[in-house]
């Protein structure tokens, strides 16, 4: 089971961690399509979460969602993930903190724009990704920081807005 679940991670499958090994993520939908969960890890060990995903996607708030992501993510002690920005703001991300380790104030943060923030557990931190953000965990942090990552549309964006979006994205794909 363990190690079913490791060949599942994904390894900085974005390319902007300073370590490549230092960020994972166990995806259920990425770019805005459902991940196989060939591994079973979805299925047998987090059933639960994968119904409420699901959920989410059914209630229209993530439903087809260009470039939409809905995965875990594991930042392990010294990480950093580079500065970088989602590719336009029809959507929000949402981080829901799993597991914050002890760590010094501001050591486990995000930064968006100007405005640094530290993970709590159970505190759902909102961002508009389109804007300059990084993440990092402290190396004096004992364990790693796990987020459950979800998009969603932004809630300003009407439906005739959504299916215009979701075209150009299929255009430009």
């Amino acid at each position: 089971d363990a190690a079913a679940a490791r060949g599942a991670l994904l390894v900085d499958a974005e390319s902007i961690a300073d370590d490549a090994a230092s960020w994972r993520q166990l995806s259920y939908y990425r770019n805005g399509r459902a991940v196989p969960d060939e591994a079973g890890v979805w299925a047998a060990h987090l059933p639960t979460t994968a119904a409420v995903l699901d959920a989410i996607r059914a209630s229209g708030a993530a439903a087809a969602l260009p470039k939409g992501s809905m995965e875990f993510s594991l930042l392990a002690p010294g990480a950093r993930l580079r500065a970088h920005c989602g590719p336009s703001n029809h959507r929000l991300r949402l981080h829901l903190p799993v597991v914050v380790p002890p760590c010094p104030e501001r050591a486990c943060a995000l930064r968006v724009g100007d405005e640094a923030r530290a993970w709590r557990e159970g505190e759902v931190l909102v961002f508009d990704d389109s804007f300059d953000h990084e993440a990092w965990v402290d190396e004096r942090a004992v364990g790693e920081r796990v987020v459950l990552m979800v998009d969603v549309w932004h809630p300003e964006l009407s439906l005739d807005d959504r299916a215009e979006i979701r075209a150009h994205f299929r255009w430009s794909q």
